[in-house]
């Protein structure tokens, strides 16, 4: 167990210790490095530090996984590629934002978009000299790719039915309020990347104090959950916020804080830990509530070890109620106590809805978030762009990857649905229950990190599950099914009913116990399963689930229930 430090005696540590991206970092003239000259250059990739703070303005160095060995043993270089992932607060969209990001699919990257479980797009396969064009054209269309990545504040993920309320203002425009309160202050993604060039300015170029010069050890990731129901799983974020109403204060949130799913193979000193309650603020604290966390993680997360420099082992190590008071102090005035917090099972947001202004909506299940067609000109990539095109609609995307068409005039239904049938695209009715809520995350061929198939290998193993489902009159019932190529956990299996989590290129760990309120970690069943053995570890688990368990128990209840009796 790691001692916990005060903040004068981490800055020595830090001081002593730093990480190489800690030394990037303080080089990096707030983040610009060398990245002017290297996308200027004709070589394919970028190199040295500025691969790493390519990150903070939003984009991956990556290399296409499927052709690594074979032109490493032909000698020849590695096919680089870049992944851009553009920040949506709340995934809120307009038609034209939309068109825009469709148009840059079929122009720089590789024809598709994927949604991701933050509500953000990302771009596949775009090589080099599409990194400027891409920036300008987001640009032009008020989005970007800056702090999508990095150590920074990342995109603010939001339920949808708190965006499409209408009757709360505030609320409805909360998640754009933190991305532009906390995104880096600094110019440089808008003189590389947007104007072309390092700006020659008088001007000094500053950052916010939160961050400093150095940023953050690592990412930190805000939620806005609705009371009701948990659908971004908030309790696996770093900070969240839910709405609710105070009996003295009124309107404001609860508010807790220091949860994350990504661990480390062969590393029991990482782990998956679940947010804490902290207090609960009115909707005039939480900027400096914020700012008391953020600055608490600057002073005293560990900038000496990557792998366990989140927030959530700040928390852990020094404890809950020492880590509060170290936020308490910087908030300068006194913590509340949180007001209960009780979810119930998360909403997908799937099928049609009607809205307060008598508009509606329609959410379709977007397979693993990735929107394209399947056939040349027809498929769900060619209906949202037509739809997007011909009605007068929003699109707002789900943390489950799916995506919902919004402010849809009653007299417009029709010519929605009809343009989804002629591309193919099947409504919820249509789903099965296990393709209804899956995730995936990318994994190979593109992932850096990936160990393991994730994304290319879902439809097989939902079928598999469903079957097993069907063959014993469960068809119906929901299953919780996630998967990841590693345990970075970017699909969030760690709180799934079931999480499949790549351990080699052919095993997979097996987690089971999570649940539908996103409440609860699920526990390790069984290490390096073979998918194709999946099938036969689960089935009698379904027979038991049949037999024992309760009228209308999930099956992540049924299985901790198991393992309690």
């Amino acid at each position: 167990m790691r001692l916990f430090q005060t903040a004068r005696e981490c800055t020595v540590t830090i001081e002593r210790t730093l990480t190489a991206e800690e030394e990037f970092k303080r080089a990096s003239d707030l983040l610009r490095g060398d990245l002017a000259e290297q996308l200027g250059n004709v070589r394919p990739s970028i190199e040295g530090a500025s691969e790493h703070l390519l990150k903070f303005h939003g984009i991956y160095a990556q290399d296409n996984r499927d052709v690594r060995r074979e032109r490493t043993l032909a000698g020849e270089d590695l096919e680089h590629i870049f992944m851009v992932r553009v920040a949506i607060p709340g995934g809120r969209l307009s038609r034209e934002q939309w068109l825009a990001l469709d148009d840059v699919a079929g122009d720089i990257a590789d024809g598709s978009i994927r949604l991701t479980t933050r509500q953000a797009v990302q771009f596949h396969g775009v090589l080099k000299h599409g990194l400027r064009p891409m920036a300008a054209r987001l640009n032009e269309h008020l989005m970007t790719s800056f702090a999508a990545c990095g150590d920074v504040v990342r995109n603010t993920v939001m339920c949808p039915s708190l965006l499409v309320a209408g009757n709360n203002d505030r609320l409805v425009a909360m998640a754009e309020h933190i991305a532009r309160t906390f995104k880096p202050a600094t110019r440089a993604h808008w003189e590389i990347f947007v104007e072309g060039d390092k700006a020659a300015s008088s001007e000094p170029d500053e950052e916010h104090e939160f961050y400093g010069s150095t940023y953050l050890p690592r990412k930190f990731k805000i939620a806005i959950a609705s009371a009701n129901e948990n659908c971004v799983d908030v309790l696996a974020q770093d900070l969240g916020l839910v709405p609710m109403v105070h009996h003295e204060l009124g309107e404001g949130f609860n508010v807790v804080v220091a949860g994350g799913l990504g661990r480390s193979y062969a590393n029991p000193d990482t782990f998956a830990r679940l947010a804490d309650p902290l207090t609960f603020v009115t909707y005039d604290e939480v900027d400096d509530l914020i700012r008391a966390v953020l600055a608490t993680y600057r002073d005293l997360g560990d900038r000496t070890n990557r792998r366990r420099a989140r927030m959530k082992y700040l928390a852990a190590d020094a404890g809950f109620e020492h880590f509060r008071q170290e936020i308490e102090q910087r908030f300068t005035r006194p913590l509340r106590d949180p007001l209960p917090l009780d979810f119930a099972d998360a909403d997908d947001h799937l099928g049609w809805h009607e809205s307060v202004d008598g508009t509606w909506q329609l959410g379709l299940r977007v397979a693993a978030g990735r929107v394209r067609d399947l056939e040349e000109g027809r498929g769900i990539r060619s209906a949202l762009r037509e739809i997007a095109a011909v009605a007068n609609v929003e699109f707002l995307i789900t943390a489950q990857q799916d995506i919902l068409i919004s402010a849809i005039a009653p007299e417009e239904r029709d010519v929605v649905v009809a343009v989804l049938a002629v591309n193919g695209v099947r409504l919820v009715e249509d789903l099965g229950a296990v393709e209804r809520s899956a995730l995936a995350c990318p994994a190979l061929p593109t992932c850096g990190q990936a160990l393991a198939e994730a994304e290319r290998r879902l439809d097989g193993v939902v079928e598999m599950v469903q079957s097993e489902l069907n063959d014993r009159g469960l068809q119906r019932r929901p299953l919780q099914l996630r998967m990841t190529g590693c345990p970075n956990g970017c699909a969030r299996p760690a709180v799934a009913e079931v999480g499949i989590v790549g351990r080699t290129k052919n095993t997979y760990d097996l987690f089971l116990g999570g649940g539908p309120r996103g409440d609860r970690l699920a526990v390790l069943h069984q290490e390096k399963v073979k998918l194709e053995d999946l099938a036969g570890i689960l089935r009698p688990l379904l027979d038991r689930w049949k037999l024992e368990g309760l009228d209308g128990e999930a099956f992540g209840d049924f299985y901790v229930r198991l393992l309690d009796a």
